[in-house]
């Protein structure tokens, strides 16, 4: 049997070797995070500019729908269900609604055409069919109306049918009968 005489140089020199390999190690690993944390804020950096884009060609090329609900839920359901298809623009009430409505398409508004105005009867401060007769006859937009209400009588729709209004969904409605209105109303509109 060979007799191998280790000496204490041989052992620290196998421990020098051995830090080195696991200093490396994990310089390597050190390494390998700064490009994966790099290629993160890179790709953080794209998906931030793309959803700028996307959102510019949002409101470039889909549908405005102004709704004018003061209904948290209603407006949550109502801009869940268009929120694919349309852009969605809404207010709690008739007076903000007309106000946007007066600024659209001026210099410095950033809303520049509205396709379609979803529109409750029972608002704080001015009624849908206020609003509706203030849109169609006073300020003579060429704006569809759907009124989107819980008032479900005939005296209701024909009120709202005399103030102006193009149609009518009584709540609580399908997601399909809101989209297919929503879809009529929006390719008739002279904006589009």
């Amino acid at each position: 049997m060979d007799n191998i005489n280790h000496n204490a140089g041989d052992a620290e020199t196998i421990k020098e070797v051995e830090a080195n390999v696991i200093s490396r190690d994990k310089d390597n690993e050190n390494a390998l995070i700064k490009i994966l944390q790099n290629e993160i804020s890179s790709l953080k950096a794209i998906n931030a500019s793309l959803q700028i884009r996307l959102h510019n060609l949002r409101k470039k090329f889909l549908p405005n729908v102004l709704l004018v609900e003061d209904d948290i839920d209603a407006s949550t359901i109502i801009k869940e269900c268009l929120s694919d298809d349309y852009n969605v623009t809404n207010v709690g009430n008739g007076i903000e609604a007309l106000n946007i409505l007066r600024k659209m398409g001026k210099a410095g508004s950033s809303i520049k055409r509205m396709d379609v105005i979803l529109l409750d009867v029972k608002l704080p401060g001015m009624s849908g069919y206020d609003l509706c007769r203030e849109v169609k006859k006073n300020m003579k937009l060429n704006i569809p109306i759907i009124f989107c209400t819980i008032n479900n009588t005939k005296k209701d729709v024909i009120r709202a049918i005399s103030c102006g209004a193009d149609d009518y969904i009584i709540k609580p409605f399908r997601e399909i009968t809101l989209l297919e209105k929503t879809g009529k109303w929006a390719k008739v509109s002279p904006h589009c």
